[in-house]
């Protein structure tokens, strides 16, 4: 694999973005790329890519395996000729500040980096900024769990919508687990809200009953009244729409209160890396529902954990589905211009609809922009999770809140 060409880190500091080209480009290694005419003829050798990803606040815990992901994506497209006949370099900035300060980052990714894409892993409040701001200028790959039913210019969305999340899943646990009463958890921004909405709807459909709906401000550290109340309403089970930090510290929580003696939980969230943190011992009649889990049986993630885990080592961060979606991300970009043979974004959206990929959550295909696949709903077992029950090549938006 080419690993000649490194993943660049944008400062974190917003005040840090004023300085010098040459320090935002240093690798790294920390080599620098050539300075003047050479560094002209040096870049137009490269494609470079910008990846809009939390490596501070709440979801700041997803940054290290979203970073080793785009690496062994990089060497791979490298390995394979790159982006159009030329080489791929990742510019990472934070995704994890505020909505506002993020969506900077993203802007200034294309200004002052000169990327010619974006993959934006972080929380929709961020895409709704910037979405409008660049997706007509170049392609926007938005990889994580969504609310779904997005269609802002130039963006191609890749994770599980709101929809494909709970969709086959709720009745399947109202057949299987016998859950009819429910409460929704969540932090107080559009995914949250959306997948609540979705919620309520579904639920009413199954004759379910919501016994209690809040949603609080993202960096919660108290969650003591919650899991009281929650105590008092005695639902059977939770959707839990919690971000990194605010999810771990509200499991551990519930489990010091004794409710998971009797109550199942839902993560809409809840990956391998938020378990880890949450514990073996706060992780009993936890579920999550997703399109990626590290264990998956596809041969195609067989092989791709095995490239992970031997290009980083046996301390190689946690694999989940935030870190995957930036390898995906990746890949999705080289095969999405391969076949339109251009950067151009129209020509992206014309060769869109009905585009497929194999990868490490199986076969996918493109409709309206976004992904029909595979939902599985897996159960935790320590700190990794064991899959109950897949539902094979699920519809993104079927009866999505509009």
């Amino acid at each position: 694999m080419d690993r000649s060409v490194g993943i660049l880190d944008r400062p974190i500091v917003d005040s840090a973005a004023r300085d010098g080209a040459s320090a935002r480009l240093a690798d790294r290694r920390g080599r620098r790329v050539p300075s003047g005419t050479d560094r002209s003829a040096h870049e137009q050798r490269l494609i470079r890519v910008g990846l809009l990803l939390p490596v501070s606040g709440s979801s700041g815990m997803h940054g290290p395996p979203g970073r080793s992901c785009a690496q062994l994506a990089v060497e791979e497209i490298n390995a394979f000729g790159g982006i159009l006949g030329r080489r791929v370099q990742v510019v990472i900035a934070d995704g994890g500040m505020s909505f506002a300060a993020s969506a900077r980052e993203g802007e200034r990714l294309i200004e002052e980096d000169g990327v010619a894409a974006v993959i934006g892993t972080h929380p929709s409040g961020v895409r709704e900024i910037l979405g409008p701001k660049i997706g007509r200028r170049v392609p926007y790959v938005y990889t994580p769990i969504f609310e779904g039913d997005g269609y802002e210019p130039g963006v191609f969305y890749l994770g599980e919508t709101a929809y494909q999340q709970l969709g086959p899943v709720l009745p399947w646990m109202k057949s299987e687990l016998g859950t009819r009463r429910w409460y929704l958890i969540g932090n107080d921004f559009r995914w949250p809200r959306d997948v609540h909405r979705m919620a309520r709807r579904l639920l009413a459909e199954q004759e379910g009953e919501i016994a209690g709906d809040r949603l609080v401000p993202l960096e919660t550290e108290d969650f003591d009244a919650i899991v009281a109340e929650i105590r008092n309403l005695r639902p059977d089970a939770l959707i839990v729409t919690l971000v990194g930090s605010d999810a771990v510290i509200f499991h551990r929580a519930f489990t010091r209160a004794g409710l998971d003696e009797w109550i199942w939980r839902l993560g809409l969230l809840t990956e391998e890396n938020t378990v880890l943190g949450i514990g073996a011992e706060c992780s009993r009649r936890l579920l999550s529902s997703a399109a990626y889990f590290a264990n998956l049986p596809y041969p195609e993630n067989e092989a791709f954990v095995r490239r992970y885990r031997s290009r980083f080592g046996p301390h190689a961060p946690v694999l989940n589905s935030i870190g995957q979606s930036c390898y995906e991300g990746l890949m999705f970009l080289h095969r999405i211009v391969s076949a339109a043979g251009s950067l151009d974004v129209e020509k992206l959206g014309r060769v869109a609809d009905g585009l497929e990929m194999t990868g490490p959550r199986g076969r996918m295909r493109m409709v309206g922009r976004h992904f029909v696949k595979d939902i599985h709903l897996a159960e935790a077992d320590g700190v990794e999770f064991a899959i109950r029950q897949t539902f094979p090549q699920v519809e993104p938006n079927k009866g999505n809140p509009t």
